[in-house]
């Protein structure tokens, strides 16, 4: 049997040599999301208003060309909906006042569960207390994407801070032959 100050020795030895464990697994998109999210806060904390009591809301990403959604079937979809959905928490991580103005001021329960999130208009504030809105755009470029993200002052619509990614193909869209673009299927 071990004494006692050796088995504390032991514990102690590998309590310093353990490597600390992450929050959570980082991936392609959450890294491409942290970079934005780093580079608007940045550029936010260099604008000559304090932005430390403003709120901000977060729109879904759409397609430069034509300013719409990425229909499903298109590589971007997924791509407008993770990246857009990922940067909450990025921005909350630099201290910035997040809205979800998707949230209901109440909880729905149903037979699959509760939510206090809805899309319908009737159930939610028709007039979110939202200083800035972060919009994004997405461009085909070679093979892949540039995410471009803009925080918009809503009272004047002035540009407060931008930054842009370029996204990989392969890491959006890994292993898929076809999709849809532009309404018509497109053969990789």
């Amino acid at each position: 049997m071990f004494p006692r100050s050796m088995l504390a020795a032991v514990t102690a030895a590998l309590l310093i040599t353990v490597s600390p464990v992450s929050a959570h697994a980082s991936n392609p998109h959450e890294k491409i999301g942290d970079d934005l999210a780093a580079d608007l806060s940045e550029q936010l904390s260099q604008v000559s208003q304090s932005y430390a009591y403003s709120n901000i809301g977060i729109t879904r990403w759409v397609l430069a060309e034509t300013l719409e959604f990425p229909q499903p079937g298109d590589s971007l979809y997924k791509l407008s909906h993770q990246l857009s959905e990922s940067i909450y928490a990025h921005l909350k991580e630099y201290n910035l006042n997040v809205v979800e103005f998707r949230a209901q001021d109440y909880i729905t329960l149903t037979k699959d569960g509760a939510t206090a999130m809805a899309r319908e208009v009737d159930e939610l504030e028709t007039h979110p207390k939202l200083d800035w809105v972060l919009v994004g755009t997405l461009s085909r470029k070679d093979a892949g994407t540039m995410v471009n993200l803009r925080i918009i002052d809503r009272r004047n619509q002035e540009v407060l801070a931008a930054a842009n990614r370029y996204v990989p193909k392969h890491l959006y869209w890994p292993n898929k032959q076809t999709e849809l673009v532009n309404g018509r299927l497109q053969r990789h």
